[in-house]
């Protein structure tokens, strides 16, 4: 990783930014976004977000200031891509074309498999929440945070570390979260919205969804599937399969958690998750061609639903039996 001061000065050289999220923007992509763009104006310069496909449903409850774009109408023409989040340029869909057009690029990101597209790349594995390192940023551009940067910044880091209860939980995300209480981050009314308050659809869905799960004979794998049909049956959005495979890991003696998810007859995305030592990003999602973390990651397959699932289970399989055979 590049110190945090070589982003900053990049950041400060430049100017008329799009900073971009990842497809399906979780609380800490959009969060990172919203908040560096906060920075950026602050400093007096230009900047926009791009989310493919916008700020998801369950975060629209949240105050902003910044111009959230999501398609082709650009507020401005931006000269300089910021690409937040995103382990991969693939990762930002559509944005990826407007991202490479820019005339000076940068990544800030906390996946170990980033491979580093920017001129400027910032790229910390071992964080919990790219949060964390958003949070030293504006540290290091000098910028205070305010109470809107504040909120947008504590979503980041309790989304994207489990509340705060993922093995990758360190030091610097409690010292980032206590950074953003004191710039004024209203922890009752953010968890309250993101983990204590659950649309009917998303909560049929979810009943829907865990009624089918699976489990292997030594009950270390469990999977289940997500089709069109239920999300019509729940009347859920796409963005209501959100946290579900946590629902599988969960249960006792699982090792490994997928949660296969229907993009059509011919695609499926799967969430990834385990615990107990397989690193599911490297044994599982990077042989398929996806990404992630080594408790949490994911990949996208073109195939459908079963052919694809077999894939996955079959790949998973074989990495438990190695890791067993380690021991």
């Amino acid at each position: 990783m590049i110190p945090m001061t070589e982003l900053a000065a990049f950041l400060k050289a430049h100017d008329d930014y799009a900073l971009f999220g990842h497809i399906n923007p979780d609380g800490d992509a959009a969060g990172c976004c919203i908040a560096l763009a906060k920075a950026l104006r602050k400093m007096g310069k230009r900047a926009f977000v791009y989310l493919p496909g916008g700020l998801p449903e369950m975060y629209k409850v949240f105050d902003h200031t910044v111009e959230i774009a999501d398609g082709r109408n650009l507020p401005f023409a931006p000269r300089t891509g910021f690409s937040v989040d995103v382990s991969e340029p693939n990762r930002m869909g559509a944005g990826q074309q407007i991202f490479d057009g820019c005339a000076h690029r940068a990544v800030l990101d906390h996946h170990a498999t980033n491979p580093g597209f920017g001129e400027v790349c910032a790229v910390d594995g071992e964080a919990a929440a790219c949060g964390e390192l958003a949070v030293a940023l504006i540290r290091e551009l000098g910028v205070e945070m305010d109470p809107e940067m504040a909120q947008w910044l504590y979503i980041a880091l309790c989304t994207d570390s489990g509340r705060f209860g993922f093995s990758s939980t360190r030091a610097e995300t409690l010292e980032a979260a206590a950074a953003c209480l004191q710039a004024g981050a209203d922890v009752d009314g953010i968890t309250r919205q993101l983990y204590r308050t659950r649309s009917e659809g998303r909560t049929r869905l979810l009943g829907l969804v865990l009624a089918g799960l699976e489990m292997n004979a030594e009950k270390t794998m469990c999977w289940a599937r997500l089709t069109d049909d239920m999300l019509s049956r729940a009347n859920a959005l796409r963005e209501d399969n959100e946290g579900i495979v946590n629902y599988l890991l969960e249960i006792r003696g699982v090792q490994f958690a997928c949660l296969a998810e229907e993009r059509g007859s011919v695609q499926t995305k799967f969430s990834l998750r385990s615990k107990g030592g397989l690193d599911v990003a490297r044994d599982v999602a990077v042989p398929l061609g996806g990404g992630g973390h080594a408790c949490a990651a994911g990949v996208t397959l073109n195939l459908p639903m079963e052919d694809a699932l077999q894939a996955v289970l079959r790949t998973a399989e074989a990495a438990l039996k190695n890791l067993q055979e380690q021991e």
